[in-house]
Formats: C-alpha cells, structure tokens, sequence
C-alpha cells in the first residue's frame, strides 16, 4: 500500500534554526529524504519558541524561524511548498504554518493579523502556564480578556484554533469563540485521556465537543501521552485509535505526531516510520481504507473544506 502523509504537528522549524541543518537531509525526525516514499506528504509546521524567552524575544524568533524556513534551499527551490491553504492532491511535499504557544503576541492586537499574514493558518495559543493568551493544560485558569480577542480575531481571519495544551476551562472559551462563528476547532497534538490520564490529553466531553465544530484531532506519538509510564511502542496507539473510534471519530482522527518535539516509541525513529503503524494496523485487520484515513484523507478533508 502506496501510503500519503498529512501530519499536523511538528517542532521541525525550531530545530532546523537552531542546529543550522536543511529540510533536504538532516538528523531530525521530519526530512524530504524521510518523505520520499509517501505519494504526498502535507506537513504543519507550528513555530514554536522556548519559554526561555520572553514574549518579545519569542516573537523575533517566531519570525527567524520561518523566515530560515522560507530560506532553506528546499522550500526556496520548490521541491517543498510553504502554502497558506489545502494544496492540490498531487505528488510532492507541502507545508503549512501555525503558531504553538501565541504568548508571543505579548498583548498586541495587531500581531494576530501580522500572523495571519505570514501565512499562520493554525493557532495553538497555548502552551504551558498562564501566559498574555491564558491558562494551559497544567493550570485551571482559563482565558484572559486579550486572549479571547485575539482567538477571536484569528478565527475571523480564518486561522483554525486547536486546543492541544489548553487548560478545560481555556478549551471550553475557546469552544465558545469558534461556534460563534460557526468555525471547527481542532487538538493537533492530543491523545484520549481515557487510556493515558494526563493533562495534555482529551476528555470524552472534548472530543465530542471538537467532533460536533467539524474539526479534527490528531494522534500525538510523545510516549508520555500514548502510556502512563511513558514505555511506550507503537502497539500502545492501538487502544487510544479504538477509544477514538468509539467516540465516532473515524473521519476526524488524523496524525499529529509532535515530530521533533517529543520522544518517540520505539523503533520509530523519523516520519518514515509511520508504515509500522500501517503495518500494525493492517496486521490487525484494520481496513485499508481507515488507515488511509488516519494518515492522510481526514486532514486533507478538513484542510480543503476550512483552509482556503
């Protein structure tokens, strides 16, 4: 089976500026060399910045980020794609943008336009903590007056909201936002807290909520959110895929595997490896067709429909 690729969370950006190595080939998990063998890979990079620096400073390396993005010899040439909207279904490497952690706004309106304008299509305004934005999963805050107003805004823009790393009191404003104007919400990054009970993963109430917006929710790989004590394998998808399933997401549950952002299970090593989970999958007589669905059609249904 001839697999794509839609994937809706990496740190790859980061990690390219700050050890200086190109998209071609690199040491990283996320590499055109790693994609070669999909017949269509469709990546969102989010930019993220370290909690290290300040909002101010974390803007100025939001903006090194994509510009030593938009720079690398691969994009820069067109053998990768920086696209603002669902790119045509073809062979090829397409990437889209999107902020992780919008504490880098600082209080400023008019960077969410600015963001926008970059090509920023989706907004994960939190990360950890309480920040200008709100509360994050490890709190119970929820979110501040500037935070509403600019998810807000971001979602009259056309930016899609995630709610990975939001606390439940943040998700359920964040909920409220995106029904207002009738737009999805999706969790990039999350897994179901049902099978692996920490803060960064869903509640049934969540999914059901992201399920009924139209959006969607991708599977984080991060070991720590796949099994409590983070020894986790690829087999340990399977139980959080089922719960999925049951909640009625078999056309809303995507990848988003948090690629060089967190540790990996074993013997997954890059995006290549994500055929050992197709081959589980079919090893379990799980139908093509879902598998299809998990790793490429669903995200590319829902960016077609909400990223134009």
């Amino acid at each position: 089976m001839k697999l794509s690729l839609f994937d809706l969370h990496c740190d790859t950006a980061s990690v390219m500026l700050a050890k200086k190595q190109p998209l071609a080939k690199n040491d990283f998990h996320v590499s055109l060399e790693n994609a070669a063998n999909f017949a269509q890979y469709i990546q969102v990079m989010a930019f993220f910045t370290s909690p290290k620096l300040d909002d101010e400073a974390g803007w100025s390396r939001f903006l090194a980020m994509r510009q030593n993005l938009l720079a690398d010899p691969s994009v820069a040439s067109g053998a990768a794609s920086a696209l603002t909207a669902c790119p045509p279904r073809k062979p090829g490497v397409s990437l889209l943008f999107g902020i992780e952690d919008a504490r880098i706004f600082a209080g400023r309106p008019d960077r969410v336009k600015e963001a926008y304008d970059l090509g920023v299509r989706i907004l994960t305004p939190l990360w950890a903590g309480e920040t200008c934005m709100g509360g994050s999963h490890d709190t119970s805050a929820g979110l501040t007056a500037f935070g509403r107003s600019a998810i807000e805004k971001a979602i009259s823009l056309g930016m899609i909201a995630d709610i990975s790393h939001a606390s439940a009191k943040s998700a359920d404003e964040i909920f409220e936002l995106a029904a207002a104007q009738n737009r999805p919400v999706i969790a990039s990054h999350s897994n179901a807290a049902a099978i692996c009970p920490v803060s960064r993963n869903l509640s049934r109430g969540q999914i059901a909520k992201i399920l009924a917006s139209g959006g969607v929710i991708g599977l984080n790989l991060y070991t720590a959110f796949l099994k409590k004590d983070g020894n986790a394998t690829v087999a340990d998808l399977l139980p959080h895929i089922e719960y999925f399933l049951e909640q009625g997401a078999e056309h809303a549950l995507c990848m988003g595997g948090d690629w060089d952002g967190a540790n990996l299970p074993a013997g997954v090593q890059t995006i290549r490896d994500i055929s050992k989970l197709a081959d589980l999958l079919l090893s379990r007589n799980y139908p093509e067709r879902l598998i299809c669905n998990l790793l490429f059609e669903n995200a590319y249904s829902f960016a077609k429909k909400n990223l134009k």
